[in-house]
């Protein structure tokens, strides 16, 4: 959970303010039913205290998140406790007005279906993908869908719910779903990186996410991997993401001679049947899932390096090929990863779910909530 109970004498030592100021403000936010007493029971010997914490029942927000082929909505309360998480289906062959068509859709189902006794809700977090300005919430750019430009997407579901709208980039707002799961058990600097057809790291950094000046931190996929490679639809070359994907899987599967020999229509193969094949023991699809996963080993190496984690969480559909990609992946970071950056490094798969951006960009949300109290 984001929160956590605090005594009067903690906030105190937290916020620099004095004991009598602080029980001040804590006594209005009581008395207004936004901050909760309960009493703190001592794990060792020693009296119970009073503690305070946020009282989730004081509102609601929404997180959203609209990273193809799915739009995930989470409703959460203000202690970040989700009380409801739906998925809606995106076609991107609809382009840009297709998926707000669907993505208002399924956010008036949400709010139509409102769960009895659920507070009035507060605010609304989206998680965007692609490039983004913080400057009226406008999303400059959405992957592999060339007609959406510059939409002023904060707007558009400030309309649609009547409440204030905070965007965040998808992949700071994974670190802070998978920072949220551990809570302060969480290690202080950890990289989560998501690969399915797109790539999208989430970054923190001594304790904090990093969302960079404009937050578009993260992006991982546009480092060039291969200055000659294949076009990428951000513009340029080479990009990670078009060689290191289930896309780029599908890609080769598709442009490959060797290919035909082995699918009767290689232009329908999906990157699901390439594993199947492989663990039936197919030569060339485990040769390409190993070298796909190299490829992607050395991009991941390049982020370890520069940020030095203690942590690597893997998710996203390229992971579920398991060891087939999981083995020349390890190999592949040994190889091109410092030793002083390998010490003590932890690579482990994801505990998250499909809504995890969805549930971090809610959850940046309640921070702001709860900041304005």
């Amino acid at each position: 959970m984001p929160w956590r109970t605090s005594t009067r004498i903690e906030l105190a030592q937290h916020t620099g303010l004095s004991p009598a100021t602080v029980s001040r403000i804590t006594r209005d936010l009581v008395d207004e039913k936004l901050l909760k007493e309960i009493t703190r029971i001592p794990t060792s010997v020693g009296r119970p205290t009073r503690g305070l914490e946020v009282n989730g029942g004081a509102g609601t927000v929404i997180g959203i998140s609209v990273l193809l082929p799915s739009a995930e909505l989470v409703l959460m309360d203000l202690r970040g406790q989700i009380l409801r998480h739906t998925s809606h289906a995106l076609d991107g062959t609809k382009g840009a007005t297709g998926i707000l068509e669907q993505l208002q859709k399924a956010v008036r189902s949400l709010l139509r279906a409102w769960p009895p006794r659920v507070p009035k809700l507060a605010g609304v977090g989206l998680a965007v993908p692609g490039e983004w300005h913080r400057e009226g919430g406008i999303a400059v750019n959405y992957p592999r869908v060339p007609d959406w430009r510059n939409v002023p997407i904060g707007k558009l579901l400030q309309e649609w719910t009547g409440c204030p709208v905070s965007l965040i980039g998808y992949a700071p707002a994974l670190a802070i779903a998978k920072s949220a799961r551990h809570g302060e058990t969480d290690p202080a600097n950890m990289v989560c990186v998501e690969v399915s057809e797109n790539i999208a790291m989430g970054i923190v950094v001594n304790g904090g996410v990093l969302e960079g000046v404009t937050g578009n931190a993260g992006e991982l996929g546009h480092i060039t991997i291969d200055a000659d490679g294949p076009l990428c639809y951000c513009g340029n070359r080479g990009c990670l993401e078009t060689v290191a994907t289930c896309g780029a899987v599908e890609d080769e599967v598709r442009n490959s001679d060797a290919a035909r020999d082995v699918f009767v229509n290689s232009r329908a193969v999906t990157f699901e049947d390439v594993v199947t094949l492989a663990r039936q023991g197919d030569s060339f699809s485990t040769r390409l899932l190993a070298r796909v996963a190299r490829t992607l080993g050395i991009g991941l190496a390049t982020a370890l390096n520069l940020l030095n984690p203690k942590v690597l969480v893997l998710s996203g559909r390229f992971f579920d090929a398991g060891d087939l990609v999981m083995a020349p992946l390890r190999a592949s970071i040994a190889d091109h990863t410092l030793t002083n950056t390998m010490k003590g490094l932890i690579i482990e798969p994801s505990t998250l779910d499909r809504g995890a951006s969805a549930t971090g960009a809610g959850l940046a949300v309640v921070k702001n909530v709860v900041a304005t109290l």
